[in-house]
């Protein structure tokens, strides 16, 4: 009977601790995301690079304004990240669109998503209002 009360105490023992590692393991992962979110929240404002890509944003810099547009294109949602010859380029299907997110060459045919951002007191980081 001794023998029986041992094992059925170290069973709920090992269920005790995969229980907490299960606890641990969530709130691990719910603080990261949301560590992930605000990070992804505030980008670096670089005001010497005319284009910037970061992540799911592209920054642009043209003489007295910074914009951000989404950098997902409107045709399949494929990430943007490359310029040439003052174009941004989609790299699926090779929609073209201007520094203002309007397409200039198809099969997207809707302009990227201008993103609200405002651009801290220092001018080193844009802080994302709506996405």
């Amino acid at each position: 009977m001794q023998k029986h009360g041992r094992r059925k105490f170290i069973q709920l023992l090992y269920a005790g601790l995969f229980l907490a590692l299960v606890v641990i393991w969530n709130k691990l992962t719910l603080w990261h995301m949301n560590r992930q979110e605000t990070r992804n929240r505030i980008l670096p404002l670089n005001m010497n690079k005319t284009v910037s890509f970061h992540n799911n944003y592209i920054v642009l810099n043209t003489p007295g304004e910074t914009r951000v547009l989404s950098a997902h294109c409107t045709h399949l949602g494929c990430k943007i990240q490359e310029v040439r010859n003052g174009r941004l380029i989609c790299p699926c299907h090779g929609s073209q669109y201007d520094f203002n997110g309007n397409p200039l060459k198809g099969p997207a045919f809707k302009p990227l998503r201008q993103i609200e951002v405002k651009i801290s007191p220092d001018k080193t980081s844009l802080e994302i209002i709506s996405s």
